[in-house]
């Protein structure tokens, strides 16, 4: 008898538990940017959409809004002005001093340019192509083209119609607005941000690069800002504070070292921090570097003249 009601009891307790659980649920999972449940890390706030613009539109583009180059294909987007602290105490000795610096509003490749686009360009235009061209661990269509000398990037982008993004351009748009240490989804640096030495997490490409987008984008929708291949930029390497009229910006590429951004594959994470600069002698060829494009508003054939704003504070 007394076994009997010990055995009542353990049921009648089971079933109070089983009916409060069902009254107040499962725990919901936490929410934010902590662990998703794939382990990945979470990616911050999706950058907000605009819409499609042409030069038919008959306004001003917005924040986010896209335009599509008929030349090549390259989505760009648009980038409003702004200011920025330019370089950083904490990094190298040439990212620094920092200085207070303002952007112009302009348009920057979404994505980096792709194999299939520079192939787009051999057909259009005889040219050498690229180093390791037929190698097949660089040249399928949605990776970045690399292994681009300097007055090749230029001659695309002259049958383009676009340019480089300056040294200003590329690290105000890195820094996202909110001034990120490196130029990922939320400003932190791991393999499920970027394609950078190593692999882990979203990233499985190791020693090659990524296809374009692969990793999420920055807060300006802008993507493998972080790693994938380094970017060059229309800069001479100069010491800071950048100016854009001190003669680092001269377009021709004979003798002189360019600034690139952005880190690669082939590097460690480090590398790829926002204000981190690499100089490089523009006729030398690695097979880490590639093209990220950019271009003015008033450059685009049958676009608004941009409104005049302030230069360097």
């Amino acid at each position: 008898m007394k076994r009997d009601m010990v055995l009542l009891g353990v049921v009648l307790v089971s079933a109070i538990v089983g009916v409060v659980v069902l009254l107040v649920g499962r725990p919901a999972r936490p929410s934010g940017g902590g662990p998703t449940p794939s382990g990945q890390e979470g990616t911050g706030q999706t950058p907000k959409q605009g819409g499609v613009w042409t030069p038919r539109s008959g306004h001003a583009p917005k924040a986010g809004d896209e335009y599509t180059n008929p030349t090549d294909g390259s989505v760009l987007v648009w980038i409003p002005g702004g200011d920025f602290v330019m370089g950083s105490r904490e990094g190298e000795a040439d990212e620094g001093p920092p200085s207070r610096s303002h952007v112009q509003g302009f348009w920057m490749g979404k994505y980096e340019v792709t194999n299939a686009q520079y192939k787009r360009f051999l057909k259009a235009v005889p040219y050498r192509t690229p180093g390791y061209w037929d190698e097949p661990e660089y040249n399928k269509d949605d990776q970045p083209v690399v292994a681009i000398i300097y007055s090749e990037a230029m001659a695309y982008l002259k049958w383009a119609k676009l340019r480089f993004p300056a040294e200003a351009e590329w690290e105000y748009v890195a820094a996202g607005g909110k001034q990120f240490e490196y130029p990922t989804a939320t400003g932190k640096i791991s393999h499920d941000l970027a394609n950078c030495a190593g692999t882990g997490g979203r990233d499985v490409w190791d020693g090659v690069p990524a296809p374009v987008g692969s990793f999420p984008a920055n807060p300006f929708g802008i993507y493998d800002l972080a790693g994938n291949a380094w970017e060059w930029t229309s800069s001479i390497y100069k010491e800071y504070p950048y100016s854009a009229t001190d003669g680092r910006e001269n377009p021709d590429p004979r003798g002189t070292m360019r600034v690139m951004r952005g880190g690669c594959w082939h590097f460690s994470s480090g590398f790829c921090r926002t204000t981190y600069r690499r100089r490089i002698a523009s006729h030398l060829r690695y097979d880490y570097v590639g093209i990220r494009v950019a271009v003015s508003e008033a450059e685009i054939e049958g676009g608004r003249p941009a409104a005049p704003e302030g230069g360097e504070e």
